[in-house]
């Protein structure tokens, strides 16, 4: 099994696999994008490897002791989708979590091609069965992934706290409009130029039991926005967007 996790790993860091030791990196630092990262735990996931959460991962070693650390009972209900959810400690203790603004962009051609969305499991380990829906009815399923997954990636870059959750719960639902939404988010996606890209501006939470400040401010319309606290956030997602979409097509 070892020699067969390794041989998947050097695949996606492209490094011979007789090169690749316990210290050798393979978090995102040692692969290209964060879809062939998530490609590359899908593929283990083909073979029998569930790791839930991946990113604590490190270097080879960590996924050596991670696949150690699991029966095939355990591999085969992860599989299946019975596996133990991730469990995320939240260690903020303060009143309010301030605001934050996460932004991705993501090479449309690196998702991995498929006949059947709902069955390759890149697909199933990182998006819900709502949002394959949703995308396989889009005029290019294709670019519409790419834009959740870097919507997903811009939010956990706004909030670490999603940084041990897996992508397919982090849901991301559609306004009539195509509007994406998901809690405590404003979120804006667009694609040129064979990418996609996402800023999230997470709006902070508040104390608990109570709705966020900000997110009341940014629904109240132009009025309330220019002495909301969640004013700046909503300007500074529009730069960064547009920022962002220039270097997309000049890239």
């Amino acid at each position: 099994m070892e020699e067969k996790i390794r041989d998947i790993v050097a695949l996606f860091i492209k490094i011979p696999a007789d090169q690749v030791g316990p210290a050798t990196p393979i978090d995102r630092s040692a692969v290209q994008s964060s879809i062939l990262l998530h490609r590359m735990y899908a593929r283990l996931a083909e073979e029998g490897l569930v790791v839930e959460n991946y990113a604590g991962i490190k270097v080879f070693g960590d996924l050596l002791r991670s696949s150690a650390g699991r029966t095939d009972s355990e591999n085969s209900a992860a599989i299946n989708g019975a596996a133990t959810p991730v469990v995320f400690v939240n260690n903020y203790t303060g009143g309010a979590k301030p605001a934050g603004i996460g932004i991705d962009i993501e090479e449309i051609a690196a998702l991995p091609q498929t006949t059947d969305f709902r069955k390759e499991e890149f697909y199933k380990m990182n998006f819900t069965p709502g949002e394959i829906a949703y995308c396989i009815l889009q005029p290019d399923p294709y670019a519409s992934f790419a834009g959740l997954f870097a919507a997903k990636e811009a939010m956990i870059k706004a909030d670490g706290a999603n940084r041990n959750k897996t992508f397919n719960t982090l849901e991301i639902d559609h306004s009539p409009e195509g509007k994406p939404l998901h809690p405590d988010y404003s979120l804006s996606i667009s694609h040129a130029g064979g990418m996609a890209l996402a800023v999230a501006a997470f709006a902070g939470l508040s104390t608990a039991g109570s709705v966020p400040q900000a997110t009341i401010s940014l629904q109240n319309g132009p009025a309330d926005q220019k002495t909301s606290s969640g004013s700046w956030i909503s300007w500074l997602a529009l730069l960064l967007s547009v920022m962002a979409l220039l270097i997309a097509l000049f890239h």
